[in-house]
């Protein structure tokens, strides 16, 4: 990828595009390109989205990237635009596109962290999910609250998933992905409804360090659910960059 000329923390926005559709090409068989303006996550018939393509504004002329997505022929498929820029708001980002026909979804934060030591310990036990029997274990206790870990995970390096116990209870789980060199991202946290306020969360991300400290790693990365913020934001996560989404006038899903 080339970065973008104002943004300057681009390698957030690498690690982030690399590690998530390493996911998902890992678990759902989806693709990523690049096609000159824009980024391409295809995701094809996978259960990821409302969406089909998902395009990544990799230039900061909109014209530029709006005649890409036309060439790219989207055949009727649905599809949203990130667009990645340094301040929590650009006051004519949305007066820009809505030129083109795109209307605003929503902002958010790419959230970064530099690994000098672990911040903290691990207050549950936390351990590395490695097996067969020990994904059939988490998943049994997971699926109860629609959640999974893909067994395709288990297989590939890059990937790597840890599972919070609370008096030998399955409480909650970690996704790494170690795929961007010198930076780690955190794909999925979940602590089920019933360990919530017991640090489950905190002993999993100190796990995540741990691993990423092992393994010569002095970055992470990470886009945040409304309910985990205040957790990252504890451990020392900061704001690097931001996203806008931004989707078709009309449509909506």
């Amino acid at each position: 990828m080339s970065p973008l000329p104002k943004l300057s923390h681009w390698w957030s926005v690498e690690a982030m595009i690399a590690s998530y559709n390493h996911v998902y090409k890992v678990v759902y068989n989806t693709q990523y390109y690049e096609m000159g303006p824009i980024g391409v996550s295809d995701y094809g018939t996978a259960p990821i989205a409302s969406f089909q393509l998902e395009f990544l504004a990799m230039d900061d002329d909109p014209h530029r990237v709006v005649e890409a997505i036309r060439k790219y022929g989207l055949n009727g498929r649905r599809h949203v635009l990130n667009v990645f820029h340094d301040a929590p708001s650009v006051r004519d980002l949305k007066a820009k596109y809505a030129e083109y026909g795109y209307e605003f979804v929503r902002t958010g934060p790419i959230l970064g962290y530099d690994i000098p030591m672990p911040v903290r310990g691990e207050t549950v036990e936390v351990v590395k999910i490695e097996t067969q029997e020990q994904l059939d274990e988490v998943n049994a206790v997971l699926y109860l609250e629609n959640e999974t870990i893909h067994p395709e995970t288990l297989r590939n390096p890059y990937i790597k998933n840890f599972a919070a116990k609370w008096k030998d209870h399955i409480a909650g789980w970690v996704q790494l992905v170690t795929v961007y060199p010198g930076a780690g991202y955190i794909h999925q946290l979940y602590t089920l409804t019933d360990y919530r306020n017991l640090q489950v969360g905190t002993s999993l991300m100190a796990r995540a360090h741990v691993e990423c400290i092992q393994n010569s790693i002095p970055r992470m990365t990470l886009v945040s659910s409304d309910m985990a913020l205040g957790l990252y934001r504890r451990l020392g996560y900061r704001p690097l960059t931001y996203f806008t989404v931004l989707r078709p006038k009309g449509e909506s899903f």
